[in-house]
């Protein structure tokens, strides 16, 4: 499909990810209208059908989510699962309804079930629960993973499912309470060295792994996605890599220039043991590798927050 001039709504697009996936496409000829919450509210099937009649999308890609960090996922299960699984319902529904030449669908490494064998591969979405604080979110992606499927066979309806690992990366959340485990921890560093702290202590052990993908890389692989044609099966987006949480501190660390101890406060909770993913399906479907260093992307993330 090409983008030059195809009318693009981006849900989410002036969120995190949204941001650098509009310039992604802007860079691709695409006619990019970036919506948040604000423009519509995508629970209401009146403003859902009144976007689509507005602005007259050929192509939809569906990153606004209802989601948070650990906390709150925790106090607000049913409402992520409700609120995630509506949104896209009624965001494919209207699009069939108006002919929608391709929807792309933003889910989540949530979406796996806890015990799934490592690395995660697309076809083991299915073979258990997702589980804990954001099982409900994780849930409700998974559910639309499904009615992408069925929406392509039943209407023909050309549909793409990525998922993506940790994202990172400038314009990143960084308040307590937002902020995922990059940009805590670069904040938690960068305070550390500006008040003179001589230690530094992290939760848990440091030794679960985590695979992280700078946010740009996330974008060229969206709009990647916008351009081929592709089958409606999941598609991980990762860099195959697993870093673990001390040695990610290590880096954040050293691109703050922090020289004090780290301890570890190990009756706090580590969280699963490990999690990275399979990415040779992007590679073959997408010819999508990461380019971006954790070392170099951990760098330009610090760089962009000091200059706030």
């Amino acid at each position: 499909m090409s983008l030059e001039k195809t009318k693009t709504v981006v849900t989410g697009g002036r969120g995190f990810l949204g941001g650098f996936a509009c310039r992604a496409l802007n860079k691709r000829g695409a006619a990019v209208t970036p919506i948040g919450s604000s423009d519509y509210n995508l629970i209401e099937q009146a403003d859902v059908r009144r976007m689509y009649e507005t602005l007259q999308p050929e192509l939809v890609i569906h990153l606004a989510a209802a989601c948070g960090g650990i906390q709150s996922n925790v106090e607000n299960p049913g409402r992520f699962l409700y609120e995630n699984a509506l949104m896209g319902l009624m965001l494919l529904e209207e699009g069939r309804r108006r002919n929608l030449k391709k929807f792309i669908l933003i889910s989540t490494i949530c979406s796996y079930p806890k015990d799934a064998p490592l690395p995660l591969k697309e076809e083991d979405i299915w073979t258990g629960k997702p589980v804990g604080a954001t099982g409900p979110y994780g849930m409700a992606k998974r559910l639309l993973h499904e009615a992408c499927e069925t929406y392509g066979r039943q209407y023909g309806m050309p549909c793409v499912v990525l998922v993506p690992s940790n994202l990172y990366g400038p314009e990143d959340h960084f308040e307590e309470g937002r902020s995922h485990a990059v940009p805590a921890i670069i904040r938690r560093y960068i305070e550390a060295k500006a008040d003179g702290l001589q230690e530094v202590c992290n939760w848990g052990t440091g030794t679960p792994t985590r695979e992280f993908l700078h946010v740009a890389d996330a974008a060229e692989a969206i709009a990647l996605a916008a351009q081929k044609d592709l089958p409606c099966e999941p598609i991980n987006l990762g860099t195959g890599i697993e870093t673990s949480i001390a040695d990610l501190t290590n880096i954040i660390a050293a691109a703050v220039g922090y020289e004090g101890n780290v301890a570890w406060d190990t009756s706090k909770p580590d969280g699963q043991s490990k999690r990275f993913m399979d990415v040779s399906r992007a590679r073959e479907l997408l010819g999508f590798e990461a380019k971006i260093s954790l070392k170099d992307g951990i760098r330009e993330t610090v760089e962009w927050y000091r200059a706030q």
